[in-house]
């Protein structure tokens, strides 16, 4: 009788499913040495990798080694893999699959972390972990990797009817980038941002803004965490991990695994989120409800589960975070009061790019979960931010006119918020934020029709009476009065332009007078430029008059030295521009005021 013997294939196959078994029950047994480099890498190499398909469980799936992509990019090496076993045959490459462990004889190769576009297989690149180490864990502790803020910003140009002529600077992309479907790429895989509280609407107006950082937004829920389990609290190599955005009413998290552990070190996704270098975001264990298989891109159904770390380090080889440690958020409070009354209450990443897109993301649905979409509405909005290190908060706000739902008026509201916390001045950390927004569904707009003066001579020192006609949307016409004083020092002889204007006017005004005042050259500057923008419902009454002196990088002048000021008057240097004064009254109306008047006023 012949004895039977397990030919080598065999042994490899039992040997690496032992070895899996035992590295997930005791992740210990296999310390930083059992790794291996490229070099020892070889196609037709057989292996496995480890992830969650569903719940917390660790699953094994087959790995064989398809070549290597030896400086695929700048410095970087990506190993080629075909994957197979559990849903992958029918699902594809899955989003949330980032990060997953790969092994070759029980040694670690790096985390599975890219794919192609359209691609029919399950074949991945694999970021070498060499390349994860040493780009995650051996940061120099001198390196600053803050992301840069900008020294522009454009100043918002509307139409009289409150609309944009021009598209302005916003954190949203208005259109998503167009898709070849004829060209097949390599690029990271999609992580689920997997988003509860927030309106499927908005989050499909989001998706350009998503789709930019390589996230796959998927409306979730929140998952009842159970402290009796443990467990679940694990983050070991396949574990699922999430990096939070934002946590209370609303939820947002990014979903991908776990590919190293050393100590209170952790690795994961292979790959960037923002590549923001230095970073902190709270680290989070996931639960993984299923696997939704899909033609597009097959994705986790996913929720995060409980803070367990701080994610510190956001690279191109992937994330690095700290068991134990905690990041800094900031409480929100989004109330709209309306047909209903809603109000939601969360913490927020401190982010540069995503804090102003997660707000109004989150303003937007708490209007669409109280209002109508289509139909006329009033809407009052008001921004309040507290900054770390000064006294008293910045305050944003304004009225609107709105048809439909454009969400103008909240972009109008954040737009200079992002220009706040992005200034080139100084680090601004918000430790606060308020908005609340208040909708009427009636229209509320005037017209200014005309205005008549009392007296067309003045002389200095007169108060002139100047009566504004105004003109509601289906209603009576009416006129509200406005006392303006003419100041002693007016030049005889002079002729003077009084104006009736919407905000929209009167802003274009100001930067065409004293354009220096709009440009500012320090953050207290661009705080006061930010506060007192113009609002839609005061009827501004204007007197320009001339002075003498200069303005100089927005800052007047009007005493200096006949010597100085001839100096500075035919002065080289930029910046410097002649001194006009004005006469300006602003009066609140419960309109949104659109038009404008002149009328020419003679000084005896």
């Amino acid at each position: 009788m012949k004895r039977k013997t397990l030919k080598l294939p065999c042994l490899f196959v039992i040997f690496s499913v032992l070895s899996a078994f035992i590295s997930q029950s005791n992740p210990s047994l296999f310390s930083a040495e059992t790794v291996m480099g490229i070099d020892e890498i070889v196609p037709g190499m057989k292996g496995y990798g480890k992830t969650v398909f569903t719940g917390d469980r660790i699953e094994i799936f087959n790995v064989e080694v398809l070549g290597i992509l030896r400086n695929w990019e700048a410095k970087s090496n990506m190993i080629l893999i075909r994957m197979s076993g559990g849903p992958l045959e029918k699902s594809g490459i899955i989003a949330g699959m980032s990060g997953s462990p790969v092994y070759i004889r029980s040694r670690l190769i790096g985390a599975v972390a890219y794919g192609w576009s359209f691609a029919k297989e399950p074949i991945a690149g694999v970021t070498p972990i060499h390349e994860m180490k040493s780009t995650l864990l051996d940061i120099p502790p001198q390196e600053n990797s803050a992301l840069p803020v900008t020294a522009e910003w454009d100043i918002p140009a509307f139409s009289q009817n409150g609309w944009l002529t021009k598209p302005a600077a916003t954190s949203i992309p208005l259109e998503s980038a167009n898709h070849d479907a004829g060209k097949i790429t390599l690029t990271p895989i999609l992580s689920p941002l997997v988003v509860s509280g927030v309106e499927n609407d908005v989050l499909q107006r989001m998706l350009p803004l998503f789709h930019t950082y390589g996230l796959y937004p998927v409306q979730g829920g929140n998952y009842d965490f159970c402290p009796d389990n443990p467990e679940k609290s694990k983050l070991v190599p396949g574990a699922s991990v999430a990096a939070i955005l934002i946590r209370g009413d609303l939820s947002a998290a990014v979903v991908g695994t776990v590919t190293y552990e050393e100590g209170d070190n952790i690795l994961a996704f292979g790959h960037p989120f923002l590549q923001t270098g230095n970073a902190d975001l709270p680290m989070a264990s996931a639960y993984v409800y299923t696997v939704l298989s899909s033609q597009s891109s097959s994705v986790k159904m996913a929720s995060p589960v409980e803070i367990v770390g701080r994610i510190h380090q956001d690279r191109r080889s992937g994330i690095a975070g700290i068991l134990g440690e905690s990041s800094r958020m900031i409480p929100c409070r989004v109330e709209v009061e309306g047909s209903q009354k809603l109000t939601y209450n969360f913490e927020i990443v401190d982010n540069k790019l995503l804090t102003p897109s997660l707000i109004l993301m989150a303003a937007q649905s708490a209007v669409l979960s109280t209002e109508r979409k289509v139909g006329e509405k009033s809407v009052h909005i008001k921004l309040t931010t507290h900054l770390e290190g000064y006294e008293n908060p910045v305050v944003i706000e304004n009225v609107f006119y709105e048809l439909d739902q454009s969400w103008f008026s909240l972009n109008h509201i954040v737009q200079p918020f992002t220009m706040i916390i992005n200034n080139q001045f100084r680090e601004i950390h918000p430790t606060r934020i308020d908005l609340k927004v208040t909708v009427l569904d009636t229209r509320k707009t005037a017209y200014i029709e005309s205005i008549r003066v009392d007296k067309k001579q003045v002389k200095a020192g007169d108060t002139l009476q100047v009566d504004v006609c105004l003109k509601p949307f289906t209603g009576e016409k009416f006129y509200q009065t406005v006392l303006m004083h003419i100041p002693e020092d007016t030049l005889p002889g002079s002729m003077l332009n009084l104006t009736a204007c919407d905000a929209t006017y009167g802003q274009a005004l100001n930067i065409g007078r004293s354009a220096g005042k709009y440009f500012p050259t320090n953050f207290e500057q661009l705080v006061q430029y930010v506060e007192n923008m113009e609002r839609n419902n005061n009827l501004m009454v204007r007197i320009l008059l001339t002075k003498k002196g200069i303005t100089y990088k927005g800052e007047g002048f009007p005493s200096l030295p006949a010597s100085m000021l001839s100096i500075m008057s035919f002065s080289n240097c930029s910046g410097i521009g002649p001194l006009s004064d004005e006469v300006v009254s602003r009066v609140p109306m419960k309109y949104v005021l659109n038009g404008n008047q002149t009328i020419p006023i003679s000084v005896k």
